[in-house]
């Protein structure tokens, strides 16, 4: 649940992180998430196993919004959005504790919405709501590789009844001396209607090496009937002067109470250049405390690789932990 800030300091502050100086009268919430695992992860490299008992934050945050009605009829919105590792590692610094995430500035009105700043890019918004086990072990980004959050993001944002639309442009390296280096290109195109979800997305890198992924097409559905959701996403790579890779993602959710759902998962990446592609599967019972917090109970396994992405286990890794997510 989302809180309004009412202490004129912290909106002050606020309003001016976002660069929205002279509009102290906007409405100003400050929300966050913290996701918390502890149980035991285990990988197998080259034969050798390890196991640990790990607790884990998962992608926790906390964030900042506003938004201003202008007398034109337009909105100014903003936001500015950190990461943070709410476990903790004194080997760490705090660079590594605390990370950007989506944070702008744009303007909303007749026309859609533009943003400017921190943004995840429309391939990667395409197939978010595919992934019911989004920022734990088993995330689908595990073989789904590109879903890219980039800098020096300029989007614009519309919505036409059921179809949405979005397109951006990131300017990567924005030293002079780089030209723009690994500047990209992405758009999406969604379509959501009763029950059926479909979106198709593509993503163009430029100036990128050789061996580096410079393009990205991908293509999702969701389908929903009773109790069961199903998804499925398909992800093609496309390698500067190599062989190209290729993503499938497959995920189920049965409402099995008004409080719990059960959800599985499996993932393929095929990669060209390897003889044995890496694999996971992953099923979970997620508990509703309310609408705002949650428990659940996830195991995960990957072969060859299968969880080193998102889940940082290599080789044949699994994780069997008990997780827990509080809104605020």
């Amino acid at each position: 649940m989302q809180k309004s800030v009412q202490h004129s300091l912290v909106a002050a502050a606020v309003v001016a992180a976002l660069g929205l100086a002279g509009t102290a009268a906007a409405e100003t919430t400050v929300y966050g998430k913290i996701h918390v695992s502890a149980g035991s992860i285990t990988q197998d490299v080259a034969g050798v196993e390890n196991s640990a008992t790990a607790t884990t934050s998962h992608a926790s945050r906390i964030g900042f919004k506003a938004d201003k009605k202008l007398e034109n009829g337009m909105t100014v919105v903003g936001q500015v959005e950190w990461e943070v590792d709410t476990v903790g590692d004194a080997t760490k610094s705090s660079k590594d504790l605390i990370k950007a995430r989506n944070s702008y500035a744009g303007l909303k009105g007749g026309f859609g919405e533009v943003r400017v700043g921190i943004h995840d890019t429309p391939h990667k918004m395409s197939t978010a709501k595919l992934d019911p086990l989004s920022d734990t072990y088993a995330d689908y980004n595990n073989v789904v590789v590109t879903d890219t959050r980039a800098s020096n993001v300029l989007a614009y944002l519309n919505k036409f009844g059921d179809i949405s639309v979005a397109v951006a442009y990131a300017g990567g390296d924005d030293a002079v001396t780089q030209e723009n280096l690994g500047s990209a290109t992405s758009a999406m195109l969604a379509y959501e209607a009763g029950p059926l979800y479909l979106t198709a997305a593509i993503e163009n890198f430029d100036d990128v090496a050789a061996g580096d992924y410079e393009s990205s097409t991908k293509l999702g559905v969701g389908y929903n009937f009773g109790t069961i959701k199903l998804g499925l996403v398909y992800d093609m790579e496309e390698i500067k002067g190599g062989n190209d890779d290729s993503a499938m993602y497959a995920s189920l959710q049965w409402k099995a109470s008004s409080a719990g759902t059960v959800k599985a998962a499996y993932g393929e990446l095929d990669v060209d250049a390897l003889n044995d592609d890496p694999t996971f599967y992953a099923v979970a019972y997620d508990h509703k405390l309310d609408k705002d917090a949650s428990v659940y109970v996830l195991h995960t396994s990957g072969a060859d690789g299968g969880l080193a992405n998102k889940g940082k286990l290599a080789g044949d890794g699994s994780a069997t932990v008990v997780g827990m997510e509080f809104k605020f």
